[in-house]
């Protein structure tokens, strides 16, 4: 009987690794975003942690802090950050960062697609969102955007920008509960030496363009 719940459990856990697997290893080459948007000029959503915190735009102060948060990103991750003109949003809880997201308004690089993506004039865009493990499914991330969404809003940007990976259907799903649509898909199919990339839009509204690598 033992033996038999075993090899239930072993083809179980088969069934959920596998195609986990396979996923990883074809986006090393064929890697497909959604960009998402949303207008700041729209009412925003009413979303608040369960969790006592409290939102901070990040300053050369909280390096250290931010470190100790994501220590695999190194002492000058969020230094780099700031000297390029993004911006750092974080949640604090008993004095430690327990959430953070990056924010661009100027230039962006997409590692994932290995291309920059070009802003428009009143462009907010949104990356490396995290949460520490032992604090998620608090409410965390939305509520951060409701946050860094109002901060915008109040210095005069028009929308939101984020790309999502294809694959994310989680993601995509926490998006459009705070207001995002989605605009179109870009491709990237990287066979070394050679790299080509498409685009399609889903309506009527223009996708942003991607720039040549840095």
């Amino acid at each position: 009987m033992g033996s038999s719940v075993e090899a239930d459990q072993i083809g179980a856990q088969r069934q959920r690794v596998v195609p986990l697997l396979a996923m990883k290893a074809l986006t090393t080459f064929y890697r497909r975003m959604i960009l998402m948007v949303r207008s700041l000029d729209a009412p925003l959503p009413a979303f608040s942690s369960q969790l006592p915190v409290t939102f901070e735009r990040l300053s050369e102060k909280d390096v250290s802090a931010y470190q100790k948060f994501r220590p695999e990103h190194g002492l000058t991750w969020l230094q780099r950050c700031l000297a390029r003109g993004d911006s750092c949003f974080a949640a604090y809880h008993e004095g430690h960062i327990v959430h953070a997201v990056q924010v661009a308004t100027q230039h962006v690089y997409v590692p994932y697609l290995s291309r920059g993506l070009i802003l428009q004039p009143g462009d907010v865009y949104s990356y490396d969102s995290f949460t520490a493990p032992a604090y998620r499914r608090y409410g965390l991330a939305a509520a951060r955007a409701v946050y860094v969404m109002r901060h915008y809003q109040c210095e005069g940007y028009q929308r939101m920008v984020c790309l999502i990976a294809l694959e994310n259907a989680a993601g995509r799903h926490v998006m459009q509960k705070l207001g995002y649509h989605a605009l179109g898909l870009y491709s990237y199919l990287h066979l070394h030496p050679w790299q080509w990339y498409w685009q399609q839009a889903w309506n009527m509204e223009p996708l942003l363009r991607l720039s040549g690598p840095d």
